[in-house]
């Protein structure tokens, strides 16, 4: 009797003990994705909330189902794959292979104890949560650029005279607005998938259903920001950029989404009648299995194995670059000016800008004026004033990357652009570049910018972004953002910057390499 005790004991517990080893090997990836779910601005605040919607059914799905452990050897081999995979994701320092591997090692490890009969029924219940799982943000720039697009069809329709150039709709004389990783639409496409999947999930039966189902609510979900960025980029054309939409719109947003959804679920609910609701349906019943407490216990250890190694793996890594993360250490013997033609003065930024950038490791900011010309700006002349900052990561990692949601090269509620330009010898492009104007002051700061991100220059996010892969390959794991910027009344901005930012992005280019391969 107490031998059965033990076996039963084993085949309900050996999930349990598989998901804390599942944690346990996992956690620097969780921790970050949680980190994420509690910045109510980014596009996976409702992970929170969905995180607890995915146990609730799993629970429920549990009680229905009743899986009973074994060992299912032939499951070992994806397993031991997506470990792998996400091991090597670890050592080039490539979240986004970690976090796509999360769902295949945790399903995995359970169809290795529960084989595919009684996994399957957990697919949807615990699969939901790849929706608030952040490596959605590599959709990101597409939906920027299909979101332009669209709005360009929109506007081309109406005779507005506007030019478009990449993210940004320019409207002569008036302004322009930029289609940020925000407007991208990002938001409203997880936040629709997940409610179709789980409208789905709860109501519907037939995989037809479901994917009309889920199809007609991504596409609303898209079109809703279609909608909502035309809305307010014709706003602000209209009323010349002073409506206060222009400036903040989220909650408009949601409204617009929201009015999306009425659709949907009528829709959904016509599917939901159209099913053959009548039918008898067979109460659940547990899947009958021949497992042995033996077998569960096989199933278990070595679905734990793999976990285990990962947990030894990075774990210590984890710790001991804790005390690394964020300590912003001033970059020292930069030299980026001739200290003969050029004066530092005190300031990090031009009037009210600078650069926003998180928790850097090691940055610099500086003002320049030429020597010689204040005299001239004492006697009512606004001359040109120069700035130059270096932001550094030592290592990218989750809420310390060069590329994420809180890095910005201007705050879009203080200041508009109004062209994009880019920066260097004729036929070249050495850095990117915008102009851009406060609300309240018409004196133009014009911006030139390029990542530099593992040994490689880039001018845009999304290849700052991918510029981590061929850089794994080179033992390099640091990223930076170089800033130029001048700010002038009367000068020539565009022919300023091209003048000196070729300069100064060699000579940050020699620093870092210094710097950051003499750590090797």
């Amino acid at each position: 009797m107490d031998r059965g005790n033990a076996v039963s004991g084993i085949r309900v517990w050996s999930p349990v003990v598989f998901l804390l080893a599942f944690v346990a090997g996992t956690y620097p990836i969780l921790a970050g994705i949680a980190e994420r779910w509690v910045k109510w601005d980014e596009a996976y605040s409702h992970g929170l909330i969905l995180f607890a919607v995915c146990l609730y059914l799993t629970v429920q799905k549990l009680r229905r189902v009743r899986p009973v452990a074994g060992f299912y050897w032939p499951w070992l081999v994806p397993l031991v794959l997506s470990a792998v995979l996400y091991g090597i994701g670890g050592m080039l320092r490539i979240e986004a292979v970690q976090q796509v591997m999360l769902l295949p090692i945790l399903f995995s490890g359970l169809l290795v104890q529960w084989g595919w009969r009684q996994t399957i029924p957990f697919l949807i219940p615990i699969g939901l949560i790849v929706f608030a799982i952040p490596f959605w943000d590599y959709l990101a720039w597409y939906l920027q650029l299909i979101t332009v697009a669209v709005n360009q069809l929109f506007l081309s329709q109406l005779g507005i005279n506007f030019v478009v150039e990449g993210v940004f709709v320019y409207f002569p004389g008036i302004g322009a607005f930029e289609i940020a990783h925000g407007c991208s639409g990002l938001r409203y496409l997880l936040v629709g998938l997940t409610l179709t999947f789980l409208y789905s999930e709860l109501n519907l039966a037939t995989v037809r259903a479901r994917i009309a189902l889920i199809s007609f609510g991504a596409i609303l979900a898209l079109v809703a920001n279609w909608v909502r960025v035309f809305v307010i980029i014709h706003t602000g054309y209209a009323t010349k950029m002073t409506s206060s939409l222009v400036n903040h719109h989220d909650t408009f947003g949601w409204w617009v989404f929201a009015a999306t959804l009425v659709p949907v679920f009528v829709f959904a609910r016509w599917l939901e009648k159209r099913e053959d609701a009548a039918a008898p349906q067979d109460a659940p019943q547990s899947v009958k299995t021949s497992g042995t407490g033996r077998s569960a216990l096989a199933g278990l250890s070595t679905s734990a194995i793999p976990l285990i190694l990962l947990a030894i793996a990075f774990w210590p890594g984890t710790i001991s670059r804790a005390g690394n993360v964020s300590t912003d250490v001033q970059h020292r013997g930069l030299d980026v000016f001739d200290s003969t033609e050029w004066l530092p003065l005190f300031g990090s930024g031009l009037a009210a800008w600078h650069p926003i950038v998180e928790r850097p490791d090691r940055s610099f900011e500086q003002t320049y004026v030429r020597r010689g010309t204040l005299e001239s700006e004492g006697q009512g002349q606004q001359l040109p004033h120069y700035f130059v900052g270096l932001y550094s990561y030592d290592y990218q990692r989750q809420g310390g990357e060069v590329i994420q949601y809180g890095n910005h090269i201007y705050d879009g509620e203080a200041f508009l652009p109004s062209q994009a330009f880019n920066v260097g010898p004729k036929g070249e492009s050495a850095m990117a570049g915008v102009t851009i104007s406060a609300h309240n002051d018409a004196t133009p700061i014009y911006i030139a910018y390029a990542y530099y991100v593992e040994g490689r220059w880039e001018t845009s996010e999304l290849q700052a972004k991918l510029a981590q892969l061929p850089g794994a390959f080179n033992r390099r794991t640091d990223a930076s953002l170089l800033v130029v910027a001048v700010r002038c009344h009367d000068c020539d901005g565009q022919t300023a910057l091209d003048k000196i930012a070729p300069g100064i992005r060699d000579r940050a280019q020699d620093y870092i390499d210094d710097v950051y391969l003499e750590r090797q």
